[in-house]
């Protein structure tokens, strides 16, 4: 399975934003090695809580962002969040009910955080770059 890099071009232009991004990574790849390494379900569930807990607390953090810059997309970007977390939560139920998770899981969700990221949440960086520089001008 392959891992993610973080790597500049991943940058949103948020310090705070990027540092959880790279976290999630971490976190990601931490459950790619356990899937790998052929961990037990607790561990592996272990491994799906940790990234689920912080996918939660950074899309909570990014939803507050959102609407103190009264960012025009919130909406949309919320369900996008919500959406993940639904199919987290589902590939939790998978682990408890003794279904094995594997390559299929973790392709999802980096590729869901990769185009989330270059997608989404680039877009709500260059809205925030924006108002920042507006703000500044004035």
């Amino acid at each position: 399975m392959t891992t993610v890099r973080w790597s500049p071009n991943l940058s949103v232009g948020s310090d705070a934003i990027d540092a959880e991004h790279m976290l999630m990574i971490d976190l990601l790849n931490s459950l790619i090695a356990d899937i790998e390494a052929k961990r037990d379900g607790d561990k592996l569930t272990e491994s799906l809580d940790a990234l689920m807990d912080c996918t939660s607390e950074h899309f909570h953090h990014e939803e507050q962002i959102m609407e103190n810059a009264e960012y025009p997309d919130l909406e949309r970007h919320r369900r996008l969040h919500e959406a993940l977390k639904s199919e987290i939560q589902e590939f939790r139920r998978e682990l408890e009910a003794g279904m094995d998770i594997g390559p299929e899981t973790t392709d999802f969700l980096r590729t869901w955080l990769i185009s989330h990221i270059m997608e989404s949440d680039k877009q709500l960086g260059g809205f925030l770059q924006g108002r920042a520089a507006a703000q500044s001008s004035d």
